[in-house]
């Protein structure tokens, strides 16, 4: 009888769990509660499919773009959350506002996050209102699942988003000093090619970073000739030691100017 009633119980609570809202507030960001995808679920490792599109890898301040969530495979994203961020820190970049099946909330570890405005859609949007100038970059920090809470796919991804610098004069973009082209291969497992169009002598700095916003490697570039400048990775940390399979983003700094492109590990 015990074994019936506690049976019943497990059941009750399970199904309140399972009918509950979307979460919020585990977007993966920094300062929120997390990544649902990676924490909640009943596996940890999933193949990511949650897709998004209409983030900017350039932003002009103040204008508002409009980003789109849609799913990778056949079945619904049962759950999703994004906050954007200033840089790797807590603070937010930019004004979110819910679109098409989204909602926008705030607490205390999230402020100013977007969620399904009810669990397992196939797609959704919101806007995005670029920051005021000189806010300089931004991530996009976002995690859902899609399919079942112990096979689906999930995600726990960041994409990041430079200012666009413009004249005082005029809003015509300032000429750029070089051009980052993404690496080949990619997805990679070991040793990668970055290249770069550099059109300005100067000093110059490739970082290499994780999807939590940690420097991997660093490496300082002393240009004497234009042109096109090859850069292997061998996907060694600074400490020496193979860096894991995850994405990884790597950024180009010039005197006044950055550009910065995602890759994908595999091993």
């Amino acid at each position: 009888m015990r074994f019936i009633k506690v049976a019943v119980i497990l059941f009750v609570l399970n199904s309140i769990v399972l009918a509950s809202t979307p979460y919020i507030g585990w977007s993966g960001a920094p300062g929120s509660r997390g990544a649902c995808s990676v924490t909640c679920h009943y596996r940890q490792h999933f193949t990511p499919s949650v897709i998004i599109t209409g983030f900017p890898e350039q932003y002009v301040p103040g204008q508002t773009y409009s980003v789109e969530i849609s799913r990778g495979g056949d079945s619904v994203i049962k759950n999703f959350n994004a906050s954007i961020r200033i840089g790797a820190g807590s603070e937010n970049g930019g004004t979110i506002e819910a679109g098409t099946n989204t909602a926008t909330y705030y607490h205390s570890q999230e402020a100013n996050g977007v969620h399904w405005l009810g669990s397992s859609q196939a797609s959704g949007t919101f806007n995005w209102i670029a920051p005021e100038s000189g806010t300089g970059e931004v991530r996009l920090y976002y995690a859902g699942l899609q399919g079942s809470l112990s096979n689906g796919s999930s995600c726990d991804t960041t994409l990041i988003s430079q200012e666009l610098i413009t004249s005082v004069e005029n809003t015509h973009q300032v000429p750029q000093l070089f051009e980052l082209q993404q690496n080949y291969p990619n997805p990679f497992n070991g040793e990668t090619i970055i290249k770069a169009r550099i059109s300005e002598i100067g000093k110059y700095k490739l970082v290499i970073s994780n999807i939590s916003g940690q420097i991997v490697h660093e490496q300082n570039l002393n240009i004497d000739n234009p042109g096109i400048v090859r850069i292997n990775w061998n996907s060694k940390g600074q400490s020496g030691k193979m860096a894991p399979s995850g994405v990884y983003f790597y950024t180009l700094r010039g005197s006044n100017s950055s550009q910065t492109k995602k890759m994908l590990l595999l091993r």
